[in-house]
């Protein structure tokens, strides 16, 4: 069973924002699938107008 918190944001849920946002492989030309959760969350902060509490922290 995974517990899940408001705040944490799983690969998955990052990989569903990219692709709804347009967004279907790395730039690199990877899957997202191949990519570590860090350079799914640059990714997405780099696009997606900071939507996410992440990204503001990173910034």
């Amino acid at each position: 069973m995974s517990f899940v918190t408001k705040n944490l944001v799983d690969k998955e849920q990052l990989i569903d924002s990219l692709i709804k946002n347009q967004h279907y492989k790395m730039p690199d030309g990877r899957q997202f699938y191949e990519a570590s959760e860090q350079e799914l969350k640059t990714l997405i902060c780099s696009h997606v107008d900071n939507q996410y509490a992440f990204c503001e922290i990173n910034t």
